[in-house]
């Protein structure tokens, strides 16, 4: 071999330097390229050598070149020639171990003698780094599958275990509501009791046995109040679930809030015989509040601190100011709380398991309700235990505000309570309405009574217009939103129309305000809080002059 050839043709060995010897090697002979290519035996085609320009040419000629290589190639082990002319370029080539060497140029060139008996000898080198380059290309093909295959594992375990949790957070979720529900039901039962008992009492009751009698209707009163309380607290969780809540924000003083909230749960701290213990600043101590929110806040939980603690136990309530803050703590000496509930005592139908006799008067919303408000005044409620058995301590911290300047009032006209001489009230349930219009006649008003959106039509219509009409939503046939709008286009604004309903969310009573109704009262109503309506709707009327 020529000196000068052999350092070309050994780097035609080398896959690095591959292209550039192949091009000087095509100049040494007077060829314009040295082509290399090595046989696919899965496609059936041959393919750019390692190492060589990975571009094929498209031209018909050059594709029948290929072809005719390929199947020379095909199972050859002598090198073989094949060689193609065309009025452009002549190509020459030497098939040898399923590899093609072709010289391309203008004019007719050949492979000197000595590159030709190399060429078996890298035609195998040629098919071994293609073999290599495939088997690592296989390798890392693997590699990325197992890598994929591993990740994808890894994700369906994570999936499992997120599926296994969610299960098991759907079965505590469905016990809790099975319990809340059985919960619901007895505690819905134990006010009923008593007043069906009573009802039954005054049945059987003589007529002079008027002490009997009162402590009945005392005893009813008050079931009936626990319902009402209820109902309440599940209208509440209702709106908290859809962020309906609205505050009526005011200056408050905290500590008439807390004074609230003991005077409201004393009976029942004094029915267990607990020791009630209240540290609380007479002055001071302002938050920007819905005072009665705020009262049912801390209602709830001094209700919980006397039914979670054994009778004759200890209830602390102390206020003080912690920096721009106000910070209310409820201490008692009852149940405790388990160390991985102290979070979740503030979920909804959450309740401490084992506690005594099930927490009496409660359906597990309470502290659901209380975290909710307070943060609703941006403040923060946090539950403390030592474990079971060793008491309990919510500490409510809210934020303080400068106390408000106190302007006297000015007198004004002295407003009467005293009924309309005239009531009609109007309410598809018979029961419900005659027992409101005869309250109302115990107070010396004249009433009718009418049990669809029609008949108090008629009545109106007979010219006995009333100066009250109680006015329930859901009546048959025509509602109480219709009766109202039918009753304001033919009679004006002469009487003055309430809205009797089960709904009391905002936006409830904004519709009620839209449909031509004077005020919004919620069942079931009090004597009191229908004067209470009374007065402010005359409070209104006075502002307008009307």
């Amino acid at each position: 071999m020529p000196r000068q050839l052999r350092p070309l043709v050994e780097g035609l060995a080398r896959e690095g330097g591959r292209e550039e010897a192949a091009r000087q090697l095509a100049e040494a002979v007077g060829a314009r390229h040295l082509l290399i290519y090595v046989l696919d035996a899965e496609l059936g085609v041959m393919l750019p050598a390692p190492g060589m320009p990975k571009t094929i040419t498209a031209g018909r000629s050059w594709r029948e070149l290929m072809a005719r290589c390929a199947a020379a190639a095909d199972g050859e082990q002598a090198p073989s020639v094949v060689e193609v002319f065309n009025c452009q370029w002549h190509a020459r080539c030497i098939v040898v171990r399923a590899c093609a060497f072709v010289l391309l140029g203008e004019e007719q060139c050949t492979f000197p003698s000595e590159l030709v008996d190399q060429l078996p000898v890298l035609g195998e080198l040629l098919h071994a780094q293609a073999a290599l380059r495939i088997g690592m290309a296989e390798v890392a093909a693997a590699r990325d599958a197992a890598t994929r295959a591993h990740q994808l594992a890894a994700a369906l375990d994570a999936t499992r275990a997120a599926a296994a949790e969610l299960n098991v957070q759907l079965r505590v979720e469905h016990q809790r509501k099975d319990e809340f529900l059985a919960m619901l039901a007895h505690e819905l039962r134990n006010p009923l009791a008593p007043v069906m008992t009573s009802i039954e009492v005054l049945r059987r009751l003589k007529p002079d046995n008027q002490s009997a009698r009162d402590r009945h209707l005392s005893i009813m009163a008050r079931q009936m109040q626990q319902l009402a309380h209820l109902v309440d607290d599940l209208l509440d969780v209702s709106r908290v679930s859809r962020g309906l809540i609205e505050l009526r924000r005011a200056a408050v003083r905290l500590p008439d809030v807390v004074n609230d909230a003991v005077e409201a749960t004393a009976p029942l701290l004094a029915s267990r015989g607990h020791t009630l213990t209240c540290t609380v600043p007479a002055q001071g101590f302002y938050v920007d509040g819905d005072r009665v929110r705020l009262v049912q806040v801390f209602s709830n939980l001094l209700n919980n601190a006397a039914k979670y603690t054994e009778p004759g136990g200890r209830v602390e309530v102390q206020l003080h100011e912690a920096g721009d803050r106000a910070q209310v703590a409820i201490r008692d000496n009852g149940v405790g709380i388990p160390p991985e509930m102290l979070t979740s005592i503030f979920d909804l139908f959450t309740q401490v398991p084992g506690s005594i006799d099930r927490a009496p008067g409660g359906l597990g919303i309470g502290l659901t309700l209380a975290r909710t408000l307070v943060e609703l005044h941006g403040g923060s409620i946090e539950a403390r235990s030592g474990g079971v058995g060793k008491g309990s301590e919510f500490i409510v911290t809210l934020p303080l505000v400068a106390e408000p300047v106190v302007v006297s009032p000015e007198r004004g006209t002295h407003l009467t309570s005293e009924l309309p001489e005239h009531v009609l009230v109007v309410d598809d349930n018979v029961d419900a309405a005659e027992t409101l219009a005869e309250v109302f006649r115990m107070g010396g008003a004249r009433v009718t009574v009418a049990h669809d959106g029609g008949q108090a039509l008629q009545i109106a219509a007979s010219g006995d217009l009333p100066q009250l009409v109680l006015l329930d939503i859901g009546l048959p046939g025509m509602d109480g939103f219709e009766v109202a709008r039918e009753w304001r286009r033919r009679f004006g604004l002469s009487s003055r129309i309430v809205a009797l309903t089960g709904y009391g969310g905002p936006e409830d009573r904004h519709r009620t305000s839209r449909g031509g109704f004077d005020a919004h009262l919620v069942k079931p109503v009090t004597m009191e809080s229908i004067e209470a309506t009374l007065r402010s709707i005359a409070t209104k009327a006075l502002s307008a002059g009307k």
